[in-house]
């Protein structure tokens, strides 16, 4: 008779609270919803107004409207225009293709083998993130130009050759620049996906006799399809987008991209922006396409889950007589991606004019480019205004992200409401930087805020450019998070709160610090807003490296990069120990 006392006592004891009232109320739930819609909104409606209301119009910011369709009809009527448009889609489609396959190669040997790279990958894939895609084109140019480019110099003089046997100034030799200049953030994007990844249904197949290849092509790379199909659409726009290449490469080499009519609308005297806003709209729609196409392939992401309420050990693929060739690999992009196009701007940075290394050359070598860098106009302030800004912006827009990729993956709200905030926190990616400059210069004009001028603009710009990215690299880790866990901790009694900080936040780490890196140092090099939107007193370290660009100064240029890069790479080490460090804990 003793147990069923014993029974009674222990129930009575035991919590009584259901894991409903555990839950975030409804209406709670719904004006939490409401008031982040509102926040997203804020940051994305006026720029797409912006650009709207420039498109239907012929009149500049701070003029009163006058509508009119002829900026539309000249923008879709050109048969240039359409040239363009293709070109920039091929461009667009080998560049992401190409940034995918080799960043998530190298994502998988340095995350899931026991090849050495574990240990220094990951910092030299984040090297070439803190130089600016301007000065990224520039040491390509300076290795591989026609003329000067110091490897067909090389070539030249050791084959005898009397011409360049490689021409950087082709469409090929583009998507080299942009495929290498994109491959770190694909590492990063695919990093934390492999990181947190169960192994079993990897060591089942081994186990019933697969190979390692049928392993990573039949299962591996289909639990991986939300960030192989997410990255491939965001790497797609990007390119659609991308204006560094296109105006350094492209324009020399006869090929008029997308982009670069954009750039050129703005760049005129006087200036179109009418224009260049009917032309971004294309880039609208290919973004809403491609986020249709996302949502259709991954709108079961229960099927994807990897990470569930059984505690799991990540397996090491070791990969015998491949691990020499996997290795190779890896230093070798690493080479090509962050110690080759470094080192010669590291070169150019001590002599006064570029030339081949020689005996001559050595005695020319010397600090005048350092000095002259660290008093060049404004200098170090835009770099401490870069730091300060990369920095909020990383922690801002991944807080933002985050909780958009929870709420639309694991709140049960209004369809609605949780279809609009994806779709509105996805719309930037499809906005070129030059138009996000422009529109939120327009918006803050008209509105009687202090904020036209100051530091606040750029972090509203940067934070609005980088959302999606947040959101979806966030979103991926998520993905293979079972609710399973959630629910376990709801059915114990905890809050709501205490299952998103301690189970979910404490699970997404690699995620989180990676959407922090990614989005800090990509808000770090921007430049086609920031052009638009800093001023005297509020310069920013891309604006700068532009304006020595310009100048000619590229000696100083090569000078004033690679000391920041010095100071920003061990920023950077310090941030990746810390990934590296959660990611083991969490594996």
């Amino acid at each position: 008779m003793s147990a069923p006392g014993v029974e009674t006592t222990i129930a009575s004891k035991a919590p009584v609270s259901s894991p409903r009232r555990r839950q975030l109320p409804t209406l709670a739930r719904n004006l939490a919803l409401a008031a982040l819609i509102l926040v997203v909104g804020y940051l994305i409606i006026p720029p797409i107004g912006a650009l709207l209301l420039g498109s239907a119009t012929d009149t500049p910011p701070g003029v009163a409207p006058h509508f009119t369709s002829s900026s539309l009809v000249y923008a879709y009527t050109q048969r240039d225009h359409y040239a363009s448009m293709l070109l920039s889609a091929e461009f667009a489609a080998c560049t992401a293709t190409l940034v995918l396959l080799v960043g998530g190669a190298l994502a998988w040997i340095v995350a899931r083998t026991d090849s050495p790279l574990g240990r220094m990958a990951d910092i030299f894939t984040l090297v070439p993130i803190l130089v600016p895609a301007i000065l990224f084109a520039t040491g390509w140019l300076l290795l591989l130009g026609p003329r000067g480019g110091m490897l067909n110099l090389w070539a030249m003089q050791i084959f005898g050759l009397k011409s360049a046997p490689l021409n950087l100034y082709s469409f090929w030799g583009m998507v080299w620049v942009g495929a290498l200049q994109e491959i770190p953030l694909a590492f990063l994007w695919f990093w934390p996906a492999f990181k947190s990844m169960n192994s079993d249904l990897e060591d089942a197949a081994l186990m019933s006799g697969a190979s390692a290849l049928t392993v990573i092509r039949r299962i591996t790379i289909p639990l991986l399809r939300p960030a192989v199909v997410s990255g491939w659409i965001m790497f797609f726009i990007y390119g659609l987008g991308a204006l560094a290449v296109p105006l350094m490469i492209g324009i020399p080499a006869g090929y008029v991209m997308y982009s670069t009519e954009i750039y050129l609308a703005v760049q005129r005297i006087p200036s179109d922006l009418n224009l260049a806003s009917a032309y971004s709209l294309a880039l609208l729609a290919a973004s809403l396409i491609g986020v249709y196409v996302y949502h259709r392939a991954t709108r079961d992401l229960s099927r994807f889950t990897t990470v569930t309420g059984k505690a799991f050990n990540p397996r090491i693929q070791r990969l015998g007589r491949w691990r020499p060739v996997a290795t190779a690999f890896g230093i070798l992009m690493l080479f090509l991606v962050a110690l080759l196009p470094m080192l010669v701007l590291l070169w150019n940075a001590f002599i006064p004019f570029s030339q081949l290394p020689s005996m001559a050359a050595f005695k020319l070598m010397s600090l005048k480019n350092f000095r002259a860098a660290l008093e060049y106009g404004e200098a170090i302030q835009a770099l401490i205004n870069s730091v300060v800004l990369g920095i909020a912006a990383g922690f801002i827009t991944t807080v933002l992200g985050c909780t958009i990729a929870w709420c639309t993956l694991r709140l049960k709200g209004p369809k609605f409401l949780l279809a609009t905030l994806d779709q509105m926190a996805t719309l930037p990616v499809a906005m070129p930087g030059l138009i996000v400059g422009v529109s939120v210069l327009w918006f803050y004009l008209l509105l009687p805020l202090p904020i036209y001028g100051s530091p606040w603009i750029l972090l509203i710009a940067y934070i609005t450019l980088h959302l999606p990215y947040a959101v979806r690299i966030c979103g991926s880790g998520l993905a293979q998070l079972h609710h399973e866990l959630e629910e376990a901790a709801a059915m114990c009694g905890a809050h709501w709160f205490t299952v998103f900080r301690r189970i979910v936040l404490a699970l997404l780490a690699p995620s989180l610090l990676t959407s922090v890196i990614y989005v800090g140092l990509r808000s770090f090099r921007e430049y086609s807003a920031s052009i638009l939107l800093a001023s005297p007193g509020n310069q920013v370290f891309s604006v700068m490296v532009l304006d020595m660009w310009d100048g000619g100064n590229l000696n100083i240029l090569c000078a004033y990069v690679t000391m920041v890069t010095a100071v920003l790479g061990v920023m950077v080490a310090l941030l990746s120990w810390a990934a590296r460090r959660f990611g083991v804990k969490v594996a």
